[in-house]
């Protein structure tokens, strides 16, 4: 009883709270946030504000680093799967055909 009476009195607060925040959003000013403007190059292309190209830059070396753990591991695992298969002798054996052996 006592969670219910909390929960329904969060609610109650959370409330108004939650349905004037899309009044809030058209409050800002129409021009944009000033980190994240873009500008047309003479040249045809686009210039980015430096907390763009930061953004980009780390968020491009967090995959890199991702994509390099994940081949660095495969290749520990397919490594480590030959050496085992070479410790157990099962490098000569034949592989399973299907068939009963009775």
């Amino acid at each position: 009883m006592q969670v219910s009476r909390h929960l329904v009195r969060s609610l109650k607060l959370a409330l108004p709270v939650v349905g004037l925040m899309p009044y809030l959003a058209f409050a800002q000013s129409r021009a944009g946030l000033p980190a994240f403007n873009t500008s047309p190059d003479p040249n045809g292309g686009t210039t980015y504000s430096l907390s763009v190209q930061t953004m980009l830059l780390l968020t491009m070396l967090s995959f890199l680093r991702a994509m390099v753990l994940m081949m660095t591991s495969f290749t520990r695992i397919i490594i480590v799967l030959s050496l085992l298969r070479q410790a157990l002798g099962t490098t000569s054996t034949p592989s399973f055909t299907g068939g009963s052996s009775a």
